[in-house]
């Protein structure tokens, strides 16, 4: 099974958002794809990493998609993370 570090970011945009006040709390896929793709390229580089093309891309579009339909952040991470080791190798 292939692993990789993924997304500690993820909890600052938790912890964000759950710092919003109500009206604040409209999603907004762009953001979160945009934090989404900072963390993972932070990660990645952190852990010595390089992701092959498209990893980063397919991750963040599940995570957001996945919190789209109503997925908390630690279901749609590990979901995303799963789903990203199956499709992608990392060196």
């Amino acid at each position: 099974m292939r692993r990789f570090v993924l997304l500690p970011s993820l909890w600052g945009l938790a912890l964000a958002a759950a710092a919003a006040p109500p009206a604040a709390r409209a999603f907004d896929a762009a953001t979160v794809n945009g934090l989404c793709l900072a963390g993972f390229n932070t990660a990645m580089t952190a852990a010595g990493k390089t992701a092959p093309a498209g990893m980063a891309e397919f991750t963040c579009n599940c995570f957001s998609t996945r919190l789209q339909q109503g997925q908390s952040i630690d279901q749609a991470r590990t979901a995303c993370r799963d789903a990203a080791a199956q499709k992608f190798t990392v060196k």
